[in-house]
């Protein structure tokens, strides 16, 4: 078992806006700015956490594009290549993809089990097994609208997020093939802080596994509860600390029922 008191924990792209004087708000920027944008200012968090020369035993933990963020925390991908891969995340489903209105959107009390149910016969995929009765989903936005009915969303049990592609869903298979191409030309190192990844969920301790859940995570969903589960049992960890920008991920350690000290780095 990893020696961790602490795990840095870095969100995908829910957030609103990224702090500042003024705050940048990332529903009005070109999908690449507003994913650059998040991953500068978890890492700028993490780095600030991890200056402290006290602070040690620091595992990481990313879900989705905090994933990008975690492996470059732990020393396993230079930041200049995370951006690229940033920029490639945002940029290739417009070029690979067949363009379609998508919508994705948080779903508060209903079971991920029911969503994905209802979803069956429709364009549409639980992409986020966040909780016992809130998930994420993704679609074509005619399919959005089918399911509300069937699992009853009304406007207080949903938001919608602003993201433009069909992530975590097999048509990102495309984009996940040219990730794999560009990864393998980049210098990928072995972790030097345990990492966890939510794709599986499963630890990350070689440069191929790094390389490996960068792709993989293209297609798959995240099961933040499972994920949770797992990194209390691996790590027993005393402190949970979010590296921003919004802190959301706290809602889903609340809704899995985890007593964690969780706070912000």
């Amino acid at each position: 078992m990893d020696p961790v008191d602490t795990v840095l924990v870095f969100e995908g792209q829910g957030a609103k806006e990224v702090p500042g004087d003024p705050p940048v708000d990332l529903f009005a920027l070109a999908p690449v700015d507003a994913q650059t944008a998040i991953v500068r200012h978890q890492l700028a968090r993490a780095r600030s956490w991890l200056s402290d020369p006290d602070r040690s035993d620091v595992g990481v933990l990313g879900q989705s594009l905090g994933e990008l963020t975690a492996l470059v925390v732990a020393g396993a991908v230079d930041e200049d290549d995370a951006l690229t891969l940033v920029r490639l995340r945002a940029e290739l489903p417009a070029a690979l993809l067949e363009p379609r209105d998508w919508t994705m959107a948080s779903l508060t009390r209903v079971a991920p089990a029911d969503a994905e149910a209802a979803a069956e016969d429709l364009a549409l995929w639980v992409i986020g097994w966040n909780g016992p009765a809130d998930c994420i989903v993704v679609g074509e936005t005619e399919a959005f609208e089918a399911l509300k009915p069937r699992v009853r969303l009304r406007p207080s049990t949903y938001r919608t997020l602003p993201v433009v592609h069909p992530y975590h869903t097999p048509l990102m298979q495309p984009v996940a093939d040219e990730m794999a191409e560009t990864l393998a030309g980049m210098d990928v190192r072995d972790p030097t802080l345990p990492v966890l990844s939510p794709t599986g969920p499963r630890a990350v301790t070689t440069a191929d596994e790094a390389r490996a859940v960068v792709v993989e995570a293209l297609v798959s969903p995240v099961s933040w509860t499972a994920t949770l589960a797992f990194a209390v049992a691996r790590w027993a960890p005393t402190r949970w600390r979010e590296c921003g920008p919004s802190a959301s991920l706290y809602r889903f350690a609340w809704k899995n029922g985890l007593d964690t000290d969780w706070g912000e780095a």
